[in-house]
């Protein structure tokens, strides 16, 4: 199979847009959320979303105006993603963002509710190709963070697992829901005039890494898993086995995950991200960071001067087989216990938890390039301490 390596903020905007670009039949996204680039997903002054004009002309997502063009050339395009619509956040009447903007133009969306949560970052293009990444769909993800993703051709197991998981929650998912529009309005959202994609060269950070689009084609042993399920049991058992570990990952929020960095009886190498968007996983974090550092465990945080966040998610085992996910080491990508994870409407039994997608290689080429950008920007990190 065809195995291609890419990371932000480098080579992803272009090479997630050239996927879309290139389809023929079919496209399938399931991404936490889908941001604009201008505004249009934001609220000011109390106005959330662009007028209709706006969102068309101004956009300077790639990948949303690759979208649309797709759509308007006879692409059948699904979009599975979270509802953030609720009482403080709601579009403007008569205004639209992005994604709605998409739906109304002929692709299909859904928000996702099998579980808490749509944590996967994953694109199939024509039933063949698959991509798994950390990179959210905002300006931040793919310009100013360091994510990791890599695209998978020539294997019909993959593919066909990860679409059965992804027709799953489809099936399971909600209409996205959309507001009627004037006329005038609709013209311009089924105007089938092609659009031009402009893809943006990539911002410097001086002193950084740089990294470059890679590919692999030879015979490669991967494994494709989600999460919750038996995520956990195939990662940890693994981990167990091993005698190395090296882990580039976000944060690591959940006590169990603490428990298995902090009891490896290998060698561990551990590069976390200099911040957390979120306050309460900062908090977590720390806590799980100040034990492993008490435990003689070095914590090294990725250069405060260079990116955003160190959002990639992944880790190395033995140098020759690597890890690439869409899921922190937290309680809510990677549960253990009990592999029931009934409805929220279940009070008894329910979890937090979020869908994931893993993907193991054991391939020591592709290996090789991950790790040369985990020792690379952990040379340009710090040692942390509390």
């Amino acid at each position: 199979m065809s195995i291609t390596t890419y990371f932000s903020p480098d080579t992803s905007i272009q090479t997630e847009t050239d996927l879309v670009i290139n389809a023929k039949s079919t496209i399938d996204i399931a991404i936490p959320g889908f941001s604009s680039w201008a505004y249009c997903s934001s609220t000011y002054n109390g106005v959330y979303g662009c007028t209709v004009a706006k969102q068309r002309s101004t956009e300077t997502f790639p990948i949303w105006g690759a979208l649309l063009n797709a759509i308007n050339r006879g692409v059948t395009v699904r979009i599975l993603t979270n509802n953030y619509y609720g009482p403080s956040q709601s579009l403007t009447e008569g205004y639209i963002d992005p994604i709605s903007f998409l739906a109304l133009a002929g692709a299909q969306v859904k928000y996702f509710a099998t579980l808490s949560f749509l944590h996967s970052k994953y694109m199939n293009i024509d039933g063949k190709t698959t991509s798994i990444s950390s990179i959210n769909y905002s300006y931040t993800s793919f310009m100013k963070n360091r994510e990791a993703g890599v695209i998978i051709q020539g294997s019909s197991s993959i593919s066909s697992f990860t679409t059965q998981v992804f027709e799953y929650d489809w099936n399971i998912g909600i209409e996205w829901p959309t507001q009627t529009y004037s006329k005038s309005n609709m013209a311009i959202i089924t105007d089938k005039t092609l659009i031009d994609v402009v893809i943006p060269s990539p911002l410097s950070y001086p002193g950084s890494y740089v990294t470059k689009a890679a590919t692999t084609s030879e015979n490669s042993d991967a494994e494709v898993f989600t999460s919750p399920d038996n995520a956990w049991d195939i990662v940890t058992a693994d981990i167990a086995n091993s005698k190395s570990l090296k882990v580039y990952i976000y944060q690591i929020t959940g006590s169990d995950w603490c428990d298995i960095v902090g009891n490896y009886t290998g060698q561990v190498t551990l590069l976390v991200s200099n911040k957390i968007y979120s306050t309460t996983d900062s908090k977590n974090a720390e806590i799980c960071y100040t034990r492993l550092s008490k435990q003689g465990i070095t914590i090294r945080k990725t250069n405060a001067d260079m990116y955003t966040y160190s959002h990639q998610k992944l880790w190395i085992l033995d140098d020759d087989r690597v890890y690439v996910s869409t899921g922190n080491w937290g309680n809510t990508d990677y549960p253990s216990g009990s592999q029931v994870f009934p409805p929220s409407t279940d009070t008894s039994e329910w979890r937090k938890t979020n869908r994931d997608f893993t993907i193991k290689l054991a391939n020591t080429a592709v290996t090789a390039i991950y790790n040369t950008v985990f020792e690379e920007d952990y040379n340009r990190g710090y040692d942390w301490t509390p």
